[in-house]
């Protein structure tokens, strides 16, 4: 994405977004927000000084099909998230 498009996302302006970019300026928490849901990624991705890319890309994209998912089908995967996480409990203490 280019900064230019960013700034548009994020309601501001190319320079604003060039100077978290080259470290000049920390944004405030409102436009960490901004940034984030224009890059569509969590804030933690952005604030790491190290990303294990693997293991991120793996829950993004679950969390982007999360998201495509009725509710009544999101609380079925919350039960079955809550029963898979009970099951591990009882293994763990066998």
């Amino acid at each position: 994405m280019t900064i230019v498009k960013l700034a548009e996302l994020c309601d501001s302006s190319e320079n604003v977004i060039r100077n978290y970019e080259k470290s000049r300026r920390l944004p405030q928490v409102d436009m960490l927000i901004r940034i984030c849901n224009a890059l569509r990624v969590s804030p933690d991705y952005l604030l790491q000084d190290e990303l294990v890319y693997e293991s991120y890309q793996v829950g993004e994209e679950l969390l982007q099909r999360i998201n495509r998912l009725s509710p009544k089908n999101v609380s079925v995967l919350k039960d079955m998230i809550d029963t898979l996480e009970k099951y591990d409990d009882i293994n763990e203490n066998v």
